[in-house]
């Protein structure tokens, strides 16, 4: 009797092409459009597992060999789409649009926005999780918590400079107390001149920034010392007189500005500026 059936070495040759079909297609890898994830997964140990990135994504260093897959507010989807990571992070508001279609074509993606230095913490535990580093995440947030609780005892009982943070020029804007950035000056022991204002980070008028009379400026505007010392009605701020001004080579902007790890040491170093001031009084 005839046997059918395909002969066996055609059989291995589908399965193999299947196999390979099928490893083509698996998703593999992470993801991050957000440089404030990507620090926390290279904290956690797991930057091997990054495939992709946005090009602010720039700690530490050895991301910049990573695939980039856009900018922050202009993401190439095509790009990911050839990566197909099995999990793909992004931060909120500028991302929102582009989080929804990678989610509609079928990719996990996980929005991370601490707007707090609590809110880090918990989403430090949570990217942890979903990246299978959660012993390692853990560990982390419990180290970091004991570093800043440390900053804030330190800063118990002594007299806190009036602090103002300039993020822009045109239009002038800075920070209130419940933004991530008040919260570090807060907590490092300065005060921060606008405890509450429309949004976090929000346009002011600068008038209100003279009626404060902050002893520190820290200025992100780029802005020039001369033009800061020359604006209209400034001459009398104590942070001016005394030449209290700071810029982006005196304090990274990077680390009071994302939530991540690295504000530890941001908040180090406005608590030392602050001393500074307070051995001055």
């Amino acid at each position: 009797m005839k046997k059918s059936g395909l002969p066996i070495i055609i059989i291995i040759i589908l399965f193999t092409f299947s196999c390979k079909q099928s490893e083509k297609n698996q998703k593999k890898g992470i993801v991050v459009l957000s440089p404030e994830v990507a620090e926390i997964i290279c904290a956690l140990n797991a930057e091997n597992e990054i495939t992709g990135i946005t090009a602010e994504c720039n700690y530490p260093p050895s991301l910049q060999q990573k695939k980039i897959v856009g900018s922050f507010s202009s993401i190439d989807k095509e790009a990911i789409i050839a990566l197909n990571p099995r999990l793909i992070f992004c931060s909120s508001l500028e991302q929102e649009s582009i989080a929804l279609d990678l989610k509609n074509l079928g990719f996990q993606v996980e929005v991370i926005y601490p707007e707090s230095i609590n809110a880090m913490f918990s989403d430090i535990e949570r990217i942890g999780t979903l990246i299978r580093r959660k012993e390692a995440a853990e560990k982390l947030v419990k180290d970091l918590k004991e570093e800043k609780e440390k900053i804030k005892a330190n800063s118990q009982g002594k007299l806190r400079p009036k602090v103002y943070l300039e993020i822009y020029r045109n239009p002038l804007m800075s920070v209130s107390d419940s933004s991530f950035v008040g919260e570090l000056i807060e907590t490092a022991g300065g005060d921060n001149i606008f405890p509450r204002l429309e949004r976090d980070y929000a346009r002011i008028n600068p008038e209100a920034v003279i009626s404060a009379k902050p002893d520190i400026m820290i200025c992100y505007s780029q802005d020039t010392l001369e033009n800061i010392i020359n604006r209209k009605g400034w001459q009398n701020i104590p942070a001016i007189q005394k030449r209290k001004i700071f810029f982006e080579k005196d304090i990274n902007p990077d680390l009071i500005q994302r939530a991540t790890p690295r504000c530890i040491e941001g908040m180090m170093i406005l608590a030392k500026l602050f001393e500074d001031w307070q051995k001055e009084q």
